[in-house]
């Protein structure tokens, strides 16, 4: 009995797995948070610490006062990261006064899918006018994403944009929002 051996060329094809480079869906945001901080004395501003429109991290001062009755100096600080939206600018500090009123620059949010997905990497980038927006996936499930979306300074103007979108795009890439 003779064998023969036959050799034949192949090229084995095999599946690869590609993320896409957007993914579309709903994103529902809930609105940004605000912090207020109030006088607890009456007394005098000294100092202003910050601007309006100005981005500061927890712990950062605000502004400071002096007690009328015990001539104590009163630093406000930041509680969590906000951007300053008001900012008490006379000089007079009555009890009850607000003196700081902070926005938050980072938004909670759902991103429903149009499609099933899995592996969806854990920073997507939301794109507004030219500029990348970083989200971070907390959470995902069959067809929702749970996310973060951080906005810095942008907050308030992404944030009114995105409720009036129905569909929105999250890119796989931060390069790719250039492009959209």
């Amino acid at each position: 009995m003779k064998l023969v051996g036959l050799q034949l060329g192949a090229i084995a094809v095999l599946p690869m797995m590609v993320s896409p480079q957007s993914l579309v869906g709903e994103l529902s945001v809930s609105a940004p948070a605000n912090q207020y901080h109030f006088a607890t004395s009456n007394g005098e501003a000294l100092q202003h610490l910050t601007e309006i429109g100005e981005l500061k991290l927890e712990g950062e001062p605000l502004l400071s006062y002096q007690e009328t009755e015990h001539k104590q100096t009163k630093t406000i600080t930041n509680g969590a990261q906000g951007i300053v939206k008001e900012l008490k600018l006379g000089t007079h500090v009555s009890k009850g006064d607000l003196l700081a009123k902070l926005m938050s620059p980072t938004l909670l949010g759902v991103f429903k899918l149009d499609n099933q997905l899995t592996n969806v990497p854990k920073i997507l980038w939301l794109c507004d006018s030219g500029r990348a927006f970083k989200v971070k996936v907390s959470y995902e499930s069959r067809d929702r994403l749970f996310v973060t979306v951080q906005l810095n300074e942008h907050v308030s103007r992404v944030s009114s944009s995105l409720q009036a979108v129905s569909n929105t795009k999250l890119f796989t890439s931060q390069e790719y929002c250039h492009d959209s």
